[in-house]
């Protein structure tokens, strides 16, 4: 096998595992303890360093130029997090966090060094994560005690990524701020707002089946599969043209096939199978710093997309309708807006 794609596997295994793991501790935390204000303040913090610390776990990754380094620390991480679950939930949820703000960059970034025209690689790194968050989720309000079992899995992953020769950071000619302001931010900009809405889009279809586990685990399944096509086609076809379509076709089926298990998981997957391709196009715009350019598409975005859900009002509209329906236009025209961009090469 390839060793970028080696790469790939091993960063996606342990973005499966880590968000297995988070949610499986968030979950745990809110189903056993029943201070609601421990809770929320778990919550709370997981999600500022996990997507939040994206961003500067991004620049220390990118800085130092050490992937392997806070990849392995991110391990370190994951495995205290499932041994001290058994004392302290809380102080595990917190563990789990850094350890995601560290997978997410360090995986975007060694897919990306690896290849930088390959969105297959993105889409192998990017699917198992919600996998891990939906089973995550289910098995913590089951019976499951075999979390320990995750230990000999993750030092397996620890023993290959130290043995795995990782990409190194290639010298490429930097742009000057000027023209980095002229030709880069406006697309950023929009790109970003893209991704924010696209994981808006998605908080809501996840939310309208967070009572049925059998939806539940449909689309966790399309939404995984549909990143993992997505990443294929996006480099055996023309990118454009299958960004417009799948995004229309996933809008149109979440709209309409809300009664149907069949038609909402393949529009779950449609929705899900342009994260690699953004993700990819975030890297190229700022090719010099592929790790803030993960942050920023797996962290910042999901900040933003994740306040809303905060606002009473938001959480009183959100199954409505009408506003679906808005938010789909809105998602379709950022999406246009990127398609549009002439100077994208992916």
């Amino acid at each position: 096998m390839n060793s970028k794609y080696k790469i790939a596997i091993q960063f996606g295994a342990l973005h499966g595992i880590n968000d297995f793991i988070a949610v499986f501790l968030l979950s745990s935390l809110s189903l056993t303890n029943v201070d609601v204000k421990t809770n929320t303040i778990a919550f709370l913090m997981y999600s500022v360093i996990a997507f939040g610390g994206q961003l500067p776990a991004g620049i220390v990754v990118d800085k130092s130029k050490n992937i392997k380094l806070y990849t392995i620390i991110a391990i370190v991480c994951m495995l205290l997090a499932i041994t001290i679950s058994y004392e302290s939930v809380f102080y595990a949820i917190l563990l789990s966090a850094v350890a995601s703000a560290f997978i997410h960059v360090c995986g975007g970034a060694a897919c990306y060094l690896s290849d930088q025209k390959s969105s297959t690689l993105a889409g192998l790194f990017t699917s198992p994560g919600v996998l891990g968050l939906i089973t995550g989720g289910i098995l913590a309000s089951t019976s499951f005690q075999y979390f320990y079992v995750l230990i000999p899995i993750l030092l397996l992953l620890l023993l290959m990524i130290i043995k795995t020769k990782l990409p190194i950071y290639n010298a490429m000619e930097k742009q000057t701020e000027n023209a980095i302001l002229e030709t880069h931010d406006f697309f950023m900009l929009i790109l970003l707002l893209a991704i924010a809405f696209r994981s808006l889009l998605w908080n809501v279809m996840h939310m309208m089946c967070f009572n049925d586990t059998t939806w539940l685990l449909s689309i966790g399944v399309a939404a995984s599969s549909g990143k993992l096509v997505g990443g294929y086609l996006s480099d055996k076809v023309n990118w454009k043209r299958f960004v417009f379509i799948s995004m229309f076709l996933s809008v149109l089926l979440l709209n309409l096939g809300k009664e149907n298990i069949g038609l909402f998981a393949l529009g779950v997957a449609l929705l899900q199978s342009a994260i690699p391709i953004t993700l990819l196009l975030m890297q190229q715009y700022m090719r010099n710093s592929p790790a803030v350019a993960t942050g920023l598409s797996l962290g910042l975005a999901i900040v933003l997309a994740g306040l809303p859900t905060y606002i009473q009002q938001f959480r009183e509209i959100q199954g409505h309708k009408i506003f679906i329906l808005l938010l789909s236009i809105v998602f379709l025209i950022s999406n246009f807006l990127i398609i549009r961009k002439k100077e994208v090469s992916a």
